[in-house]
């Protein structure tokens, strides 16, 4: 019985958002679920036991199991992101406002400021308000996140969540993530095909948006028979990031005055990072573009700003939001989504 009533726990929760959705109430009778499940009164019992426990069910003396009045009630969605004021942020937040609001969901977005602990608080409210959805763009994902169990709980309450931007999810939680393996082999094959054959590169390497766009830029040089030199690669990780874009640029001043002297060009993580290499090599006596040629993977206010002439890729923030949106929409209504990879 112990892994069936589980398994009935789960589909129950999901059946219950159906029937929200569709203006029901009342589940359907001990007998019928017993048959619908091909199980035992006994297990089913132990099922709604379970989601009586949560609060997510009722039971009323001859009449049988109802829909809590106040569950699923919640519509407002939470949005964890490093920084709601980062170059490509408001873009987004914008883009899956304007789909969710017109649905009725209220956006509400927590800026983590790249700290576990933050993203914790955030959590802990979550815990306690209920939200319909979460979604979670990770600041850096291929370590360890100390408050995965806590994400895991939030699930056990039937709270879905969504990853942004990250395939590296806990366990049953959804993402939508573009193809950034495919991304840095066409950024890469853009630079070949401009004649560039000695190619440096900057990606951050804790962060699955970094090492995917590394494999590319591999792969890129690869299938042209360009030989791969590691002495043109830096991976740095996010505190190494956030310490170039404040200003302290001793980590890659050094790749700069040692290693892209003889390169013609540089691919960066993201428009910041291209930003303020740029500054950089100018006060090294290096022209951009005339001596090298930098690119990121950007389509934010960095990559589009006068004066600094970067080749760029990036995806349309609206095909994210709306690939995000619709994570959420679906996950709501008690849906099975399927994850999303966003093609360039």
């Amino acid at each position: 019985m112990a892994d069936k009533y589980k398994v009935i726990v789960n589909e129950l929760e999901l059946e219950l958002k159906r029937m929200r959705s569709e203006g029901k109430t009342k589940l359907p009778s001990e007998m019928d679920l017993c048959s619908a499940f091909s199980c035992s009164r006994q297990t089913v019992r132990a099922a709604l036991d379970v989601l009586l426990a949560k609060g997510l069910i009722v039971k009323r003396a001859g009449s049988g199991s109802y829909i809590a009045d106040d569950v699923f009630a919640n519509r407002t969605v939470y949005f964890l992101t490093e920084d709601t004021d980062r170059y490509e942020t408001p873009a987004l937040i914008s883009g899956i406002r304007s789909e969710l609001e017109p649905l009725g969901y209220d956006l509400r977005v927590f800026p983590t400021q790249g700290s576990y602990n933050e993203e914790r608080n955030i959590l802990l409210n979550v815990m306690e308000e209920r939200p319909v959805a979460v979604i979670i763009e990770p600041f850096r994902d291929l370590i360890p996140d100390p408050n995965d169990r806590l994400i895991e709980e939030i699930m056990s309450y039937g709270i879905p969540v969504i990853y942004c931007n990250s395939a590296h999810t806990v366990s049953g939680a959804n993402y939508a993530v573009p193809d950034f393996r495919k991304a840095g082999k066409l950024l890469t094959e853009e630079l070949i095909g401009n004649g560039k054959t000695n190619i440096a590169c900057i990606f951050q390497a804790d962060s699955s948006s970094g090492t995917e766009r590394y494999q590319g830029y591999i792969d890129a040089l690869a299938d042209s028979g360009i030989t791969f030199d590691e002495t043109r690669c830096l991976l740095i990780n996010y505190q190494d990031k956030k310490d170039f874009i404040s200003g302290d640029s001793k980590h890659i001043s050094r790749f700069v005055s040692e290693k892209l002297k003889d390169c013609d060009s540089v691919i960066c993580q993201d428009g910041m990072t291209a930003h303020q290499l740029i500054s950089l090599l100018h006060r090294n006596g290096i022209s951009v573009p005339d001596d090298i040629t930098v690119a990121c993977f950007d389509n934010g206010f960095y990559s589009s700003r006068s004066g600094e002439e970067m080749v760029t890729l990036g995806l349309n923030s609206d095909l994210i939001a709306r690939s995000v949106s619709g994570l959420v929409r679906s996950s709501a209504e008690g849906k099975r989504p399927k994850n999303i990879v966003m093609n360039f």
